[in-house]
């Protein structure tokens, strides 16, 4: 005879902890690549100097943007990937994001 099953299977991935995991790290992902751009835009225009050193920091925005794009695009639709909660999805891939984001940042050389 088969009991009907009244309690839901409560898997790890839906944990209410990955909720502010994928929240800080990106967080942390938009502050390592947007935040140097636009740092230096502001103060450049506050001290009325010219864009010029924004560039190189824009470049390095476009290769981290571009490399995190490159990399996280795939792998969201891998199959082991896809079978995980949404929040332990967005998590994974988000601290992933910004160790590939800090990585090109740290590793870009000053005349990128």
């Amino acid at each position: 005879m088969n009991t009907p099953r009244s309690i839901k299977h409560r898997d790890l991935a839906d944990w209410p902890v990955w909720r502010y995991l994928a929240l800080f790290s990106w967080s942390c992902t938009a502050a390592i690549t947007f935040g140097p751009s636009l740092l230096l835009a502001v103060l450049s225009a506050a001290w009325a100097q010219p864009l010029a050193l924004v560039i190189p920091s824009a470049k390095v925005t476009l290769i981290q943007v571009g490399l995190a794009a490159a990399v996280l695009t795939p792998l969201y639709f891998a199959p082991g990937v896809r079978r995980l909660a949404r929040s332990a999805r967005c998590a994974l891939l988000g601290l992933l994001a910004a160790a590939i984001v800090l990585g090109v940042f740290v590793f870009s050389g000053p005349d990128v």
